[in-house]
């Protein structure tokens, strides 16, 4: 048995790096971009959820890497 082989049952799943990455750009941008939104004298309901958005799309970007899905 050589040792570079991984044992069956015992696979290490693939990583999709851009999963990383783009799960990073919008955890990052989406909680400037909350804020943002929070600082401001008016705020507008839309964009709000909108930035909540990209930060749940990021954490599912994120954890899509990490299961490697």
């Amino acid at each position: 048995m050589n040792s570079e082989e991984p044992l069956e049952g015992h696979e290490k799943p693939q990583r999709n790096i851009w999963n990383l990455v783009l799960g990073l750009v919008f955890l990052a941008y989406g909680s400037f971009r909350l804020y943002q939104k929070s600082q401001a004298v008016e705020t507008d309901s839309f964009g709000i959820i909108l930035a909540i958005g990209f930060i749940a799309f990021g954490i599912y970007d994120l954890y899509k890497y990490y299961k490697g899905i």
